[in-house]
């Protein structure tokens, strides 16, 4: 059982981290129905698509890339996505064609991972996504006050 203290400082700690973790962990991998994945930790590969983070357990949490085109054509099989590899360890999230059509028409999703051990304290664990469509509007910016 986490301290309040722990609790605080391990939530400050991700909320520093959100900002950069993106850009550090870039991953985006998915698979169809016959579980072929694309690399997820090749520099550069942005997701095009939905890219939440999960829940935190065991210390750490995983990105998941779920593309624009899954969502937008879903798979009849679904489609199964690798996380991003924290601590040496990935886990995978299987999305059914009605959960991606969900998602594109606007509504949440929430899955949860396999359970993968985590090779540096030995535990198995897995994390919860909560999928939604991005947002692609653009905030606006305010006029500078008059007389500037």
């Amino acid at each position: 059982m986490l301290t309040r203290r722990q609790l605080f400082v391990r939530g400050t700690t991700l909320l520093m981290l959100v900002p950069v973790i993106p850009a550090v962990l870039q991953a985006c991998s998915s698979s169809s129905s016959d579980s072929s994945s694309a690399p997820s930790d090749a520099p550069g590969n942005a997701c095009a698509g939905t890219d939440p983070l999960s829940t935190v357990n065991a210390g750490h949490t995983h990105s998941l890339c779920v593309p624009t085109s899954d969502m937008t054509s879903p798979p009849a099989a679904g489609a199964t996505y690798t996380s991003s590899n924290d601590g040496n360890h990935t886990h995978k999230i299987t999305l059914t064609a009605e959960q991606l059509a969900s998602i594109a028409s606007g509504q949440s999703v929430t899955v949860t991972s396999t359970s993968d051990v985590d090779p540096i304290n030995q535990v198995a664990h897995s994390h919860s996504w909560t999928i939604t469509k991005p947002t692609t509007t653009k905030p606006t910016v305010p006029p500078p006050p008059s007389g500037w």
